[in-house]
């Protein structure tokens, strides 16, 4: 008898760093036979000891792994079960994966067979995006930034003169701490009802800039930390119905969101200038921000299948549901001065935010004989928003007296948009032949805007897929896509002219603030062809071989301003030599071109506008040119039967983004440099097996990344007058991880 084998890896103790090296860093095989007691008793514990040689916050993003020094290996999978032929057939297990780490898990499950079962659950998960931003602010109270005792204000950055010496790092981050519980329970011989409770909780620091001045050339702008105090609530409840012929489910899902720091004050690092209120400058002025308000969504679904025939099925759901977000307005202004100048107040004390949300999904497949099957799908997701409309004279970034002027540019309206996607689609499959398979898609998309430059876009999209077996030892396909999108017609100043009030409309030239010709690229026309050729070769047992090309192309034929055209190539090879259950080994590569080219025209406001459209030398192009490469080399080893096992990987990433500007002899540009990132990842790992219930497990992670960034390098917090950057680099990491660790499984 033929034995089939399979990975334990997903069996034992999954430590993050274990997960990073490779999926089946620790895979035994072993045999079916085997496997069945392993899965009903056996547990394991993990103990050991890593090091990070440097601090990387590319590889420590989501890893837990960001910060040098050393660090506990510990994991556990607790397992109690009774036999498979028990009168009381209950198991019981328990979790712990990654305890070292601030990514750690830990579950509880508890579960009757054929009756109940209920889980509890603890997870940690971090987040690093930048470690060394820096900022002028100080934090003396929660909610509040500001600036040095010692600060010297100026009208830009060139003259404060202390800017430097202030300056403070922070990190941009995030650490979420979630508990979950939940479970569910058969109350009759084909009902089942479940429910889950999480809770997370997120804090940590996003960088934002502070903004003062209107518009023109009066705005000045500082970054700054803005905390995260994040706690999200979710409760799900379900019930199912199930026979041989039909199942049933109705479920409840609230979402209640809580940001226990709702607005930020800072003050204002600049000096006054021109175009502000005195009181608006340094050191009598400051600066209000909300931040993402309090909110709820709940959601009512019903669902279900039904089989007609055995060659006719029917399944559907829907859900109706309603977001809601009252949170108080914040006043026009936190300035006391400008307060005094406000003649129109809010319109009402909040936004009072409704979306109404409908869902639906149907989906009926037939097979009529052997050799062919269809599916036809409906899918609709409306958002029906019920906000009203107000209109705001808005104080421009703390820095004004309020302009309540009948032709104001500060009379401004919330604009509540509603969005109505349906798609439909007819799909089938055909086997021409017992090698040969044909497959064909036929799809009408159809998205409803409100306040947009388009209200209607419609996009009818068609794929043929066509795959044939030349043998036992080759077989190949081809896959052909075509789209077309249009719609009604493109009015970019619609959202211009719901936004502002007719008086102030009428005053502008045509009346409109985006140029006419520019169009928006997920709204404009668009024709796509696509073809995608892939084969799978295998010479013989041991080797097998995988090759896939394509290339797509975006033709934005009626857009004069805005993406004219995009595209990209692929081309990937994947290579696997396995001749035995002792070795295998490993190769792919992959080649990817995109490109996207945009075509713009530069204008001011005020009075240049009217000279500036009719200057035929201030037009621009941008060409964008993108490439990736990418290597990977693997191999595992059985040695000392079976009781030694090696593996290696190894990957190489490189990606360049090129920009290329071209404009009329009215702008100047200058060339950008490539934007570029290098990867090198190296795994290694080592398992020995030292008896039936202990093995030791050995690892090395070796990551160089490499970026460079043009926006980001060598551009200090001082390097624009206007704006106080927060002066972080891209990254460029050199980092090894080390891990030791004993396993030890019993029954």
């Amino acid at each position: 008898m033929k034995r089939r084998y399979l990975q334990l890896s997903t069996l034992l103790p999954a430590s993050l760093p274990l997960a990073l090296l490779t999926p089946s860093l620790a895979a035994e095989q072993v045999t079916v036979e085997e496997l069945s007691p392993f899965i009903a008793r056996y547990s394991s514990v993990e103990v050991g000891l890593g090091h990070v040689s440097d601090s990387g916050t590319r590889l420590g993003r989501f890893s837990g792994l960001g910060d040098d020094g050393f660090f506990a290996v510990l994991g556990l999978d607790w397992i109690q079960a009774a036999e498979f032929d028990s009168d009381r057939p209950v198991t019981i297990r328990l979790r712990a994966e990654d305890l070292g780490l601030d990514v750690r898990t830990v579950r509880l499950d508890y579960r009757q067979h054929g009756a109940f079962g209920v889980y509890a659950e603890y997870d940690e998960r971090s987040a690093r995006f930048i470690d060394d931003a820096v900022t002028v602010y100080r934090e003396p109270a929660q909610g509040q930034r500001n600036l040095p005792a010692d600060w010297v204000a100026a009208t830009s950055t060139a003259g404060m003169n202390v800017l430097l010496p202030s300056l403070g790092e922070f990190d941009v981050s995030s650490d979420r701490r979630s508990v979950a519980a939940g479970g569910d329970a058969r109350f009759a011989e084909r009902w089942q009802i479940s429910t889950d409770f999480r809770q997370e909780d997120r804090d940590g620091h996003r960088a934002m800039a502070a903004m003062f001045g209107p518009t023109g050339g009066t705005p000045r702008a500082a970054f700054l930390p803005v905390p995260t105090d994040y706690r999200t609530r979710e409760v799900d409840l379900a019930l199912n119905y199930a026979d041989r012929q039909r199942q049933f489910r109705v479920r409840y899902h609230a979402s209640l969101f809580d940001n226990n720091q709702p607005n930020l004050i800072f003050a204002n690092p600049f000096a006054a200038i021109g175009g502000w209120h005195p009181s608006a400058g340094y050191p009598d002025g400051a600066g209000q921000m909300a931040l993402p308000p309090d909110n709820t969504f709940h959601q009512i679904g019903i669902g279900g299948s039904h089989l007609f025939s055995p060659r006719l099925t029917f399944s559907g759901e829907a859900a109706f549901g309603q977001m809601r977000q009252d949170d108080d307005f914040l006043n026009y202004t936190i300035n006391p001065a400008l307060i005094e100048s406000i003649v129109q107040g809010l319109p009402r004390a909040s936004l009072d935010g409704r979306i109404d949300t409908t869902a639906i999904n149907l989906r009926l497949a037939g097979r009529p004989n052997q050799r062919f099957n269809w599916t036809a799908s409906y899918r609709l997701d409306d958002r029906d928003n019920r906000t009203p409309m107000g209109e705001f004279v808005y104080i421009g970034s703390d820095s004004q007296l309020q302009d309540a002027g009948e032709t104001s540019s500060r009379r401004r309206y919330n604009l509540p948009y509603d969005y109505r996607d349906q798609r439909l689609r007819l799909a089938g499959n055909w086997r021409l032949a017992q090698s040969t398979r044909l497959q064909g898609v036929a799809e009408h998309r159809r998205i409803d805007r409100s306040f947009t430059a388009r209200e209607r876009t419609d996009e009818d999209r068609l794929e043929l897929g066509f795959r044939h077996a030349f043998g036992q030892r080759l077989t190949a396909g081809i896959n052909l896509e075509w789209a077309d999108r249009s719609g009604s017609t493109y009015d970019g100043a619609v959202g211009f002219r719901a936004g502002h009030s007719e008086a102030y409309v009428d005053t502008v030239p045509g009346g409109w603030g985006e140029l006419p010709a520019l169009r928006l690229y997920h709204l404009a026309d668009r024709r796509r062809q696509g073809v995608n050729v892939n084969a799978a070769i295998t010479p013989n047992d041991d080797w097998s071989i995988t090759l896939q090309g394509g290339t797509s192309k975006d033709d934005f034929h009626r857009s004069e301003i805005g993406l004219v055209e995009a595209g990209n190539d692929l081309f990937a090879a994947d290579v696997s030599y396995s001749p035995s259950r002792h070795w295998s080994a490993h190769a792919f590569i992959t080649h990817e071109r995109i490109r996207s080219d945009q075509d713009g025209f530069s204008f001011r406001g005020g009075g240049f506008r009217a000279d500036d459209l009719a200057s035929p030398d201030r037009w621009w192009q941008a060409r964008h040119r993108d490439r990736v490469d990418t290597l990977g080399l693997g191999m595992s080893r059985l040695l000392m039967n079976e009781r030694l096992e090696l593996r290696a990987d190894y990957v190489h990433a490189d990606a360049r983004a090129g920009i290329d500007v071209q404009s009329g002899p009215a702008l100047d540009t200058e060339p950008l440099p490539d934007l570029t990132s290098r990867r090198h990842t190296l795994n290694l790992a080592a398992r020995y097996q030292i008896n039936e219930q202990l093995s030791l497990r050995a690892r090395w992670w070796f990551e160089r990344y490499q970026s460079a960034d043009w926006a980001l390098d060598d551009v200090g917090p001082n390097q624009l007058a206007d704006i106080i950057l927060p002066g972080e680099t891209s990254y460029n990491d050199r980092v090894n991880v080390l891990m030791l660790s004993l396993i030890h499984r019993w029954q």
